[in-house]
């Protein structure tokens, strides 16, 4: 049985065995680090950038409620930058106002219309839907 057991105790017996100077190893682990560092950095740096855009949101939300604007437009405004979105919302802010200026009716920008605000078709068109489904 013991005969099954050898040990190779000669280091230079290993055909092709390489072997590393302790200032290899050292280049080769410093390497290694300064890579997973990289990385480490790349992928703080993108959760950095998802952040302040996220933040970004949330303002331009905020400052679309504060001028009175609906939270829907977020999506049409240039929102890449604070100075950029600022002009956003003054752009639209002033065109809003200019149409409401010029317009003295009610403009209504945001959803739909409430069942209150509903009002007769002309021409008595409203009677003829109603007698159409039956409801009258």
């Amino acid at each position: 049985m013991d005969e099954n057991k050898t040990t190779n105790t000669n280091p230079e017996s290993g055909a092709g065995a390489k072997t590393f100077s302790q200032d290899d190893v050292n280049r080769i682990v410093g390497e290694r680090l300064a890579a997973e560092k990289r990385k480490g950095e790349a992928a703080l740096a993108e959760r950095e950038q998802q952040l302040a855009q996220r933040e970004l949101l949330l303002t331009a939300k905020e400052k679309l409620a504060e001028s009175d604007l609906p939270v829907e437009l977020l999506d049409a405004l240039n929102v890449s930058s604070p100075e950029a979105m600022e002009k956003a919302i003054t752009t639209v802010k002033a065109v809003i106002d200019k149409i409401k200026a010029e317009n003295p009716k009610a403009v209504r920008i945001s959803g739909a219309t409430a069942a209150s605000e509903v009002t007769a078709t002309p021409n008595g068109a409203d009677a003829q839907l109603r007698k159409a489904m039956g409801l009258s």
